[in-house]
């Protein structure tokens, strides 16, 4: 009888750990593509088997973005011919990963100059008595220096950055400039002066 009943207490302490849910290959995160070619301005749609709600994806370097539906959205420019991104998934203690490799759609797409291009912009369309410049602050917003402007931007990440934001808001009492809109060819500058990493150049 004693000797039934060790057996069967025996059986019970091991019966849980052989049984361990990370242990089936069945429960494991798998995504799909691992690997892609994506040209820039594209995306792709990332399909990840056994993901839950805690699912994270990060991506490094942090450029482009993760949208709705694990869409990556990769930026319009970038300043090489091609660069590799690394996308790390977790969940728990489940953990994969993706690569993506980013390849210049435009190869005449040119690296956009603080100094020759978005200073001037600046200049011309923000540093007015009362605005961003000229001895003036506005909203405590100054723009008439690398320094200053750049405390606007999320480098690599237009969509998130202050400076590239305020230019796209639909009510024109909060879109800048307030005297109207940006040329779409200018805004287009400095999403791409963000994107390539917003340099001081």
């Amino acid at each position: 009888m004693n000797k039934f009943f060790n057996l069967g207490i025996a059986l019970l302490v091991l019966f849980p750990a052989c049984k361990n849910v990370d242990d089936d290959p069945s429960n494991a995160l798998l995504v799909e593509p691992s690997q892609v070619y994506l040209k820039t301005d594209d995306s792709v749609q990332i399909f990840i088997t056994n993901a839950t709600e805690n699912t994270v994806i990060k991506f490094q370097p942090n450029i482009g973005c993760i949208n709705q539906g694990n869409w990556y959205l990769a930026p319009s420019s970038i300043l090489t011919d091609s660069m590799q991104i690394t996308l790390d998934i977790t969940d728990g203690a489940q953990q994969t990963n993706a690569i993506i490799t980013l390849v210049k759609s435009d190869v005449n797409d040119t690296v956009i100059s603080f100094n020759k291009t978005i200073l001037p912009l600046m200049i011309a369309n923000c540093n007015f008595k009362f605005c961003h410049g000229n001895g003036s602050s506005a909203g405590n917003v100054e723009l008439s220096a690398y320094d200053s402007v750049i405390k606007r931007v999320s480098v690599y990440q237009p969509r998130v950055s202050l400076l590239f934001a305020s230019l796209l808001k639909q009510d024109p009492l909060r879109r800048m400039p307030p005297a109207g809109p940006l040329h779409a060819y200018k805004i287009d500058y400095i999403k791409k002066w963000i994107e390539q990493g917003a340099l001081n150049n």
